[in-house]
């Protein structure tokens, strides 16, 4: 199979805001609410600082590819056995945000314009993007470049109107904190939200040019984005109070249904963001199971692209259907917490250690 090229900063801008887009629009401002009861944008500053921690120890793993993929350099560095071992916590990290993102946006799906429609029917979008993961990397950026257009501006506008009817003291604290979050599992459950850039690694050859290239992009789509998460945060806080967005399952889709403007054409907005967010959660599905893929073929190099992604399509959509409540899908966000901090740090470090012992054996992964 001919190796993708490196992204071009456009189409990395593309993917990692509409990763932040699709992870924050609808399960992560619950987590958030409830984990302080403080000012809710020290914690985002946290896992800012966090996230471009992380990205960057990637950064510097990659620069070490020299044009090679990054589990075939493991594994002609370590062996396919030890290349295993290491990213098997990735692989789970991966299956489990696979399942959480689907099950999630088909429950929003039920809450807001489908209740009769079975749970099991709606996970059934999952084979939307395993087709297009199947289809390689440059299908989905080219699908990213055309979504984030589109998403951008329907966000942008919906937040605008969600700009009404708040009250700025219901914010409050806003400058307050004695670091409660830090101990509330809540926190930690949200870390999906900041691991764009770690799924994209794993898809494509990289060199160090390209690697500090897709560092900086990356921090961009970070400055760009926070705006739009900080938005997905107050606008259900300074419409409801802290209180009772704490208790709701959606907040920012609570705020979207108290929207009704005589002058606004569609009389439904909250049918519009859930159709906006069916776009980023497409995107950000087919990324991650493209990722996985890409994990698991150069640990199984006879095997086809077709039996391993149709696996992966039957395991994510019968745990995504197995799941009883809203609840379990909270608690495997939290049960999946260690996993993601793997991903983000520990992976990354270690990799770091076995490309450096073993630097001639470095970029030969695409020869075979």
């Amino acid at each position: 199979m001919k190796s993708a090229a490196a992204l071009k900063p456009y189409e990395m801008l593309a993917v990692q805001t509409l990763y932040f887009g699709a992870a924050a629009g609808f399960i992560y401002p619950g987590f958030l609410i409830r984990s302080t009861a403080g000012a809710y944008w020290i914690p985002i500053v946290v896992w800012t600082a966090s996230a471009l921690l992380s990205s960057w120890l990637y950064s510097r793993m990659l620069g070490r590819l020299k044009g090679g993929r990054l589990i075939e350099s493991f594994r002609s560095s370590i062996g396919a056995f030890g290349t295993g071992l290491l990213c098997l916590p990735i692989a789970l990290c991966l299956l489990g945000a696979l399942v959480v993102t689907l099950r999630a946006y088909s429950e929003m799906v039920t809450m807001t314009m489908l209740p009769t429609t079975p749970i099991s029917f709606l996970n059934g979008m999952a084979l939307a993007p395993v087709a297009l993961a199947m289809a390689g990397m440059m299908p989905i950026v080219r699908t990213a470049k055309l979504f984030f257009l589109i998403s951008l501006l329907f966000t942008v506008a919906l937040l605008l109107l969600g700009l009404s009817d708040i009250h700025w003291s219901l914010g409050a604290p806003w400058l307050r904190t004695n670091g409660d979050f830090l101990a509330d599992k809540r926190f930690y459950a949200g870390s999906f939200l900041w691991m764009g850039f770690a799924i994209v690694a794993l898809t494509g050859p990289y060199t160090r040019q390209t690697a500090r290239s897709a560092w900086s992009i990356y921090a961009l789509a970070l400055l760009v984005s926070l705006p739009i998460l900080a938005c997905y945060i107050y606008l259900p806080v300074l419409t409801f109070g802290r209180e009772l967005s704490q208790r709701m399952t959606l907040p920012f889709i609570s705020k979207m249904d108290t929207i009704t403007h005589y002058w606004v054409v569609f009389e439904n907005v909250t049918a519009i963001f859930v159709s906006v967010a069916m776009l980023n959660v497409l995107f950000v599905m087919a990324l991650m199971v493209h990722a996985l893929g890409e994990t698991i073929r150069p640990l199984a190099p006879r095997a086809k692209s077709g039996p391993i992604y149709g696996a992966l399509l039957v395991v994510v959509y019968a745990a995504a259907t197995a799941l009883a409540s809203w609840r379990e899908l909270e608690q495997l966000a939290i049960v999946a917490i260690g996993f993601r901090v793997y991903m983000m740090f520990a992976f990354p470090l270690l990799g770091l250690l076995i490309l450096r012992r073993s630097p001639g054996r470095l970029g030969k992964g695409d020869e075979a």
